[in-house]
């Protein structure tokens, strides 16, 4: 492997040097930087340099741990450890950012860039651990695309307690097909009209819409006879907008359809909601049309319906 330095945004990812020292030394150093790692702050110096010394003089792509320096502003942020295993097909996953260069995507930039260059090489599955406490680091996993495979209950003994474990896993097939970006990238409001042909015609005609289909259109339904429908439901479309128009009748509800690239990023929002305590009214399952869908409820009792095409 070669091309370091490599930029990642707002961040530059690179060989460690001896002038790295004293920052590696201060982030380390700091005890709620290390309070979920497997190191005891404070680092001494002379610790430090030389694990500096020895990062320098890996061999990137070798067996064995590998340690990316993250560089931000010119200055050194944190690191990204990899640890590939003997036969080259395997590795696992660290990272670490100092406390005062937190929140601001440094880390998501960098380990980005790292599995970029990991699965480039031929790596075909990265794992990755992180202590149950350590919600951000399980939060930043998800959000890259791995996938929660398992928890080990009081596994860990560190600093002095018992810890709970947290295992996750990426294979190389879901990073290459992964989309970029967020896990959301649209929202289709669902517009509640009281007939539907009326509202097409004014969309249509007088605003100039393209109509992208009728719900009573076989080709717009995606259903067999007999199966369940929405009655008066219409898609109309112009430049990057696109609207749901619906005839519902009475007292009713709003609705919002938020686009997800992948039907694993619908499972990773879905864990996510349910344990900030968000209302599931459905959980995902593929519906009759074809699509990944969940709906959750907003307080007010709006419907939320977050879908993905199906996982292949």
């Amino acid at each position: 492997m070669s091309g370091l330095p490599v930029s990642a945004g707002q961040v530059v990812v690179r060989r460690f040097t001896a002038a790295d020292v004293a920052d590696f030394t201060a982030y380390r150093s700091d005890p709620d930087v290390a309070r979920y790692q497997g190191w005891d702050a404070p680092v001494p110096e002379a610790d430090a340099r030389q694990l500096v010394a020895e990062f320098a003089a890996a061999e990137e792509g070798a067996p064995g741990w590998f340690q990316y320096a993250v560089e931000a502003g010119g200055v050194l942020v944190g690191d990204v450890g990899v640890c590939l295993a003997d036969n080259r097909m395997q590795a696992d996953l660290g990272f670490t950012i100092a406390r005062a260069h937190q929140r601001r995507g440094y880390a998501t930039e960098a380990v980005r860039c790292v599995l970029d260059r990991v699965f480039a090489a031929g790596v075909r599955r990265v794992s990755a651990e992180c202590d149950a406490r350590n919600t951000a680091s399980a939060r930043l996993l998800e959000r890259l695309g791995f996938t929660r495979e398992g928890f080990r209950r009081r596994h860990t003994w560190l600093k002095g307690e018992w810890a709970d474990d947290l295992l996750f896993g990426l294979l190389a097939e879901d990073w290459h097909g992964a989309a970029p970006g967020p896990a959301i990238f649209a929202c289709r409001p669902n517009l509640l009209v009281a007939d539907v042909v009326a509202s097409l015609g004014f969309y249509a005609d007088a605003l100039g819409f393209d109509v992208g289909w009728r719900w009573s259109d076989r080709q717009g339904r995606f259903l067999h006879d007999g199966e369940p429908h929405e009655p008066g439901t219409a898609l109309v479309a112009r430049d990057n907008v696109q609207l749901m128009l619906t005839q519902v009748p009475g007292a009713h509800t709003t609705r919002l359809h938020l686009d997800v690239h992948t039907a694993a990023q619908v499972d990773r929002l879905f864990r996510e909601w349910r344990e900030r305590g968000v209302t599931v009214a459905e959980p995902p399952f593929v519906r009759p049309w074809g699509r990944y869908e969940m709906r959750l409820l907003d307080p007010d009792g709006n419907v939320l319906r977050v879908s993905s095409p199906p996982a292949s």
